[in-house]
């Protein structure tokens, strides 16, 4: 994986360091809020490969998509934290690796934007 995208090596490992914890959470949480974490996790991987894979036209709304799942992994990763699934140092690392992606996402957003105008 070392000749990937930072941002998809970056969503890949937060895919997994979540998946980690998800393992620890009590089983009644595992199977509803564990599971929507998981797959919020899958999916913004999968929009991040899916975009880079994409013509130049394309990407620019698969990157929103993204940016809004990142957006509901924080929620979820909040309401983790509140429901005392998930310890706050797991939450704190977990949010700077989304902010990590999200950063990222937003560059790849912006190199795709038409520069020179007037915003």
């Amino acid at each position: 994986m070392s000749s990937e995208l930072n941002v998809i090596r970056d969503g890949y490992s937060l895919t997994v360091e979540l998946a980690r914890r998800v393992e620890k959470f009590p089983r009644h949480h595992r199977s509803g809020l564990g599971d929507d974490l998981s797959r919020s996790a899958r999916a913004i991987l999968a929009g991040l490969i899916r975009t880079k894979y994409a013509a130049a036209p394309n990407k620019l709304p698969l990157l929103v998509d993204i940016n809004l799942a990142l957006e509901l992994l924080r929620f979820e990763l909040r309401l983790a934290v509140d429901l005392r699934v998930l310890p706050v140092s797991a939450h704190g690392q977990l949010i700077r690796m989304a902010e990590t992606v999200g950063s990222q996402v937003g560059g790849w957003m912006r190199s795709m934007r038409p520069s020179g105008g007037v915003s």
